[in-house]
């Protein structure tokens, strides 16, 4: 079992390559913000109700006229996202369409709609990879956090099919207060089916769903937040090799992508608005997804224009000067989404991230010692 995925070589080339003349080779269609679970600290999900008196769902030949024109521009790998993507009307549809375009295609997906029928089309056409939310080890846990009493059943269904067909399957943990209980187990499980899993205990304030919630979410305690960062890291490397990691004094939290980063004068440092956009549901190109506003509608102004606005976001962004110096930046990694997510703009220091990170080192002596108890 690995903790993270490594991106195949060739996959960052072609990013870097994309990043010299600004290329946008990666995008991501929200198709809806419509689920048929109800996680407690989804960032998107609404009822049929909210998402139809904010905006109707683009339709299937929306989405192909889109993906032509990203295809022109140079668009290769394709993300398509939700809500829950198998629930979309059409998506069967949408998706074999989109894959004999010849784009690498991954699915954000629950994994609870992924049945027989599904996987009778989905392996004539198979995705670059599945990435798959694991919410816990039970149906009970399921049903805690996600309002869905058989969740956990289904999803273990999900993986056998797949699997069985050679479907690439990349496991997602969202630990939460929630399901914290299961979370040597979810590794486990990953382990035993040998699976790549990638947990995390921060979770991004919900803007794009409730405005308000500037800096909150039902999330961890900022301390409870560090201290199952290092039980993640602890039950995903052993023992030996999380007590390595300690004594090394390189701590940093993970979860964040390798290429973010917070640098005095600097702008954004990931792939957002330089070779990678988000669409939204209700028609917006972010550079971003957790970025909750200011794109522009490419059906109505054009793919060019739209992604021309996504760059500019970019380029105005400059992170918290106060971030600069500090000594733990390295090991914070936090990003322009969670800044702006935590404090409702980017001049801010976001506080619940910079304490986490504080916190990190302690909670992983605290836990190693825990660890060292029980042997």
């Amino acid at each position: 079992m690995k903790q993270k995925l490594i991106e195949p070589r060739l996959t960052e080339y072609l990013h870097r390559k994309a990043s010299r003349t600004k290329t946008p080779i990666s995008g991501t269609f929200e198709l809806s913000p419509l689920c048929n679970m109800d996680c407690k600290m989804c960032y998107i999900k609404m009822s049929k109700e909210k998402q139809e008196s904010i905006a109707r769902l683009r339709t299937k030949e929306e989405w192909i006229e889109l993906a032509q024109k990203a295809k022109e521009k140079g668009m290769l790998f394709l993300l398509l996202t939700g809500g829950e993507p198998f629930l979309v009307k059409d998506f069967k549809e949408l998706y074999i369409e989109l894959h004999k375009m010849g784009f690498c295609i991954s699915i954000n997906s629950n994994g609870t709609m992924i049945d027989e029928d599904v996987i009778e089309w989905l392996k004539h056409y198979p995705p670059m990879r599945i990435n798959m939310t694991l919410y816990g080890a039970s149906d009970e846990t399921y049903e805690r956090l996600c309002n869905n009493p058989k969740g956990f059943t289904q999803v273990t269904k999900a993986l056998s099919l797949l699997k069985e067909n050679n479907i690439q399957v990349k496991l997602n943990c969202s630990v939460t207060p929630y399901n914290k209980d299961d979370l040597k187990e979810i590794i486990s499980f990953a382990e035993e089916h040998d699976l790549i899993v990638q947990a995390t205990s921060y979770m991004f304030p919900p803007l794009r769903k409730d405005e308000t919630k500037i800096g909150q979410n039902d999330r961890f305690t900022v301390e409870d937040a560090a201290l199952y960062e290092a039980y993640i890291s602890a039950y995903s490397n052993g023992f030996d090799r999380f007590k390595e990691y300690i004594e090394s004094g390189q701590l940093v939290l993970y979860d964040a992508d390798d290429d973010c980063g917070v640098v005095e004068g600097d702008h954004m440092r990931c792939r957002a608005g330089i070779t990678s956009f988000w669409m939204t549901w209700e028609g917006k190109m972010l550079p971003c997804g957790m970025i909750p506003d200011g794109g522009l509608d490419p059906w109505e102004v054009g793919f060019d224009e739209a992604w021309e606005n996504a760059k500019k976001i970019v380029s105005e962004i400059t992170l918290p000067v106060k971030c600069a110096g500090c000594g733990k930046k390295d090991e914070c990694r936090a990003c322009a989404a969670m800044v702006y997510t935590e404090t409702g703009t980017y001049d801010k220091v976001p506080q619940y991230r910079c304490e986490m990170t504080k916190n990190y080192p302690e909670a992983c002596k605290k836990v190693l010692k825990e660890l060292e108890q029980q042997l």
